[in-house]
């Protein structure tokens, strides 16, 4: 199966083309902005570096937010766009999710969790905020995407052991510290082989 996946929900880019979920071409930029003019470049190229071209991919992966506004936008339009000229099948996946992703072995830094909650700065004094189970090396979401008042985080924190991840966990641990807590590496992007990965086991 032949995957192109990409991401541009937050300040950066990131665009991976896999191939029977090995990933043959990836490139991120960590750039503000810059989505709407370099996201088909960056897709022609990594199909370029795959030797493939749209008409031999059999699945489009998009990240469909939280995020940005203008990224999500951005994103999507691009996805569905391709999907009518190629009638290929399109997956959206949750952002959130795709952070997850990275830590489902339940396991980080000698450590273990059963939980996830990944926490997005939304400005204005608001998260995005999403948790997932930890099972069988693998991730399952308790519940969708919610944005909630940054006041309300204690209400959201599980009570077992787990990883906080994503851009608001330092904000998040000003405020409360709690001793079932597990921090992320402090730079937690967005990736879009996984994004990849997780849009072909769900088809």
């Amino acid at each position: 199966m032949k995957v192109l996946a990409f991401d541009t929900t937050s300040g950066s880019l990131s665009v991976a083309v896999s191939l029977n979920n090995k990933v043959v071409a990836q490139k991120d930029l960590f750039e503000n902005g810059i989505q709407a003019e370099m996201l088909i470049p960056v897709i022609e190229d990594c199909l370029n570096q795959a030797s493939i071209w749209y008409q031999d991919l059999d699945l489009i992966a998009v990240t469909n937010g939280p995020g940005s506004f203008t990224g999500v936008r951005v994103g999507l339009s691009a996805a569905k766009a391709m999907q009518l000229a190629t009638n290929l099948p399109l997956i959206g996946v949750s952002s959130l999710e795709v952070v997850a992703y990275d830590y489902k072995n339940g396991i980080y830094d000698g450590k273990n969790y059963e939980k996830i909650l990944v926490v997005m700065d939304a400005k204005l004094d608001e998260f995005f905020i999403q948790e997932f189970d930890v099972v069988n090396d693998g991730i399952e979401a308790v519940y969708q995407p919610q944005l909630i008042p940054s006041s309300d985080i204690n209400n959201f924190l599980p009570k077992v052991k787990f990883l906080l991840a994503e851009s608001a966990k330092l904000l998040v641990t000003e405020n409360f510290l709690n001793q079932n807590m597990i921090f992320s590496a402090e730079s937690d992007h967005i990736k879009a082989d996984n994004l990849g990965l997780i849009a072909a086991s769900f088809y």
